[in-house]
C-alpha cells in the first residue's frame, strides 16, 4: 500500500508553506542586517556572513541612498517610456533590443557574453510551457547602456562590501559574472521554487520599488535549502520520474517559504543553489529590482 507521505508516487509537487503576519515578519527579522552597521561593524559583518552561510539568505536593510534610488529610477523610467513608446531609434545605438516581434539574439549564455546591453522583453514559451515570465523586461548589462546608468548602478550594488561578504560567508572567492535589471509589470506566469544549478553561485537584489505583498510579486525563498540535501535529492528523484526539469524545487513539503517584502532601497543576497521563486503579480502591479550574479 503507498503511504500519502511518499512523495515520489504521489504524482504532484508538494509546495512549501508561505508565511505571513507575524510569521514573516520575526523570520525577516532574524535575517536582517541594517547597511550602515554591515559596512562598519566587524560584529555585524560577521554575523551577517553567518546567516548567509546558514541559511542561504540576508536581507540588508536601507543599502541604497535616496538620492541613489532617485537617480537610477529616473534612468529607467526614460527608457521604459522610450520602449513603450516605440521611440527604440537611439536605444538600438547602445543596446541589441530583443523585442516581442524581433528577436536579434537567443539563449541565456549569448546575453551573458553580449559586449553590448540587451533589452530582452521575455515572451511566452513557443511550446506553450509555463513559467516563461512573459511580460518582463529583462536588462542585461544596464551599466553599458549610459554613463550616468554607469554610475547609478555602481552607487547601488556595493560590489567591493558584498564581495567580501560573500568570501566570508562562502570561504571562496567571487566575482561578479552579470548584472541585471527587472521589470515585472504585471508579470504571472512566473517559474515554480527551483535553483541555479548546484554550484557556489549568489545574487544580490537591490529593490527599486516598494515590494508591500504578494501581489507586487516578491522574491521568495526557501531557508537553508541552499545546503539541505533531503528535500534535493527527493525533488531530484521525483524530477526524474516525472519528466521535469533536474533543477525544479518539487518536493518541499514541511518546510517554509519566506516572501522577501521590501522596501525601495533594501537589498537582498540569496545563494542560488537553494530554493527561490518570483511570485506571480497582480495585473497592475509593477516591481523594479537591479541584480548581481556573483559566482567563482
Amino acid at each position: 500500500m503507498t503511504s500519502m507521505a511518499d512523495p515520489i508516487s504521489a504524482g504532484s509537487p508538494r509546495l512549501p508553506r508561505l508565511l505571513s503576519g507575524a510569521e514573516r515578519e520575526s523570520a525577516m527579522d532574524r535575517l536582517s542586517v541594517e547597511f550602515n552597521a554591515l559596512s562598519s561593524s566587524k560584529r555585524t559583518f560577521l554575523k551577517a556572513a553567518w546567516i548567509l552561510r546558514r541559511q542561504g539568505v540576508l536581507v540588508v536593510r536601507q543599502a541604497v541612498t535616496p538620492q541613489a534610488l532617485e537617480a537610477i529610477n529616473a534612468e529607467l523610467n526614460q527608457l521604459l517610456l522610450q520602449l513603450d513608446a516605440g521611440q527604440t531609434k537611439q536605444l538600438a545605438s547602445n543596446a541589441i533590443l530583443n523585442l516581442p516581434n524581433k528577436r536579434r539574439i537567443k539563449g541565456y549564455e549569448n546575453f551573458v557574453d553580449a559586449e553590448q546591453a540587451v533589452i530582452n522583453h521575455r515572451v511566452k514559451r513557443p511550446d506553450g510551457r509555463s513559467g516563461s515570465d512573459a511580460g518582463m523586461v529583462d536588462i542585461f548589462h544596464p551599466e553599458r547602456l549610459s554613463e550616468a546608468m554607469a554610475n547609478a548602478v555602481t552607487s547601488c550594488l556595493h560590489e567591493r562590501l558584498i564581495s567580501r561578504l560573500l568570501l566570508a560567508a562562502a570561504w571562496l572567492p567571487m566575482r561578479v559574472k552579470c548584472r541585471n535589471l527587472y521589470v515585472n509589470r504585471g508579470v504571472q506566469d512566473t517559474r515554480g521554487y527551483h535553483c541555479d544549478g548546484r554550484s557556489q553561485k549568489f545574487k544580490s537584489f537591490v529593490f527599486l520599488t516598494d515590494v508591500r505583498d504578494l501581489s507586487d510579486g516578491p522574491y521568495c525563498y526557501v531557508p537553508a535549502t541552499h545546503r539541505d540535501r533531503r528535500s534535493w535529492k527527493r525533488s531530484r528523484q521525483f524530477n526524474a520520474a516525472h519528466g521535469l526539469n533536474r533543477h525544479e524545487y518539487s518536493q518541499l513539503q514541511g518546510l517554509d517559504a519566506l516572501p522577501l517584502l521590501a522596501k525601495a532601497g533594501d537589498m537582498v543576497i540569496s545563494s542560488q543553489r537553494g530554493a527561490h521563486r518570483g511570485h506571480p503579480q497582480h495585473p497592475d502591479a509593477g516591481r523594479a529590482v537591479l541584480v548581481n550574479m556573483y559566482q567563482r
